[in-house]
């Protein structure tokens, strides 16, 4: 007979949650528009296998897509949806939250910019000293 608990049970049914939410809302956006994540390596990761963005994710990479950025635990979505191009230096500002396990929610303003002097970077300010950065993987 196996004893199970029901906080295990519970991890691991949002761990299941976890890994479709990111596959669903992360996956198939990426794929049919701009597959950009926070490291220039994560790149070479991401388009190994086809399963690649959700090992970088579940490694704690970063995924961007147009309505916010992840990795397996960790959330942020914005509004309105941002759009990545690099024809003309653009800066939007952008309201939402980020979500970590526990489920702990931040309100959070994301100002976004795209520099045509830096194509295939998006550069994400949150209030922190260094803005993050995502990076367009060439497909």
């Amino acid at each position: 007979m196996i004893l199970t608990h029901p906080i295990l049970e519970k991890a691991q049914l949002m761990k299941f949650l976890l890994h479709s939410i990111v596959l669903l809302s992360f996956t198939l956006p990426l794929h049919a528009q701009h597959l950009l994540v926070d490291s220039p390596e994560g790149c070479d990761i991401v388009m190994s296998s086809p399963d690649g963005d959700l090992d970088y994710a579940g490694d704690g990479g970063l995924l961007l897509n147009e309505t916010g950025y992840s990795s397996l635990e960790y959330f942020c979505s914005f509004t309105p949806k941002a759009l990545y191009q690099w024809q003309v230096y653009d800066v939007t500002t952008h309201v939402g939250q980020c979500q970590m396990p526990g489920p702990e929610f931040v309100p959070q303003l994301f100002t976004i910019v795209r520099d045509p002097d830096q194509p295939g970077v998006i550069s994400i300010f949150t209030g922190d000293a260094e803005p993050l950065r995502f990076y367009n993987c060439a497909s």
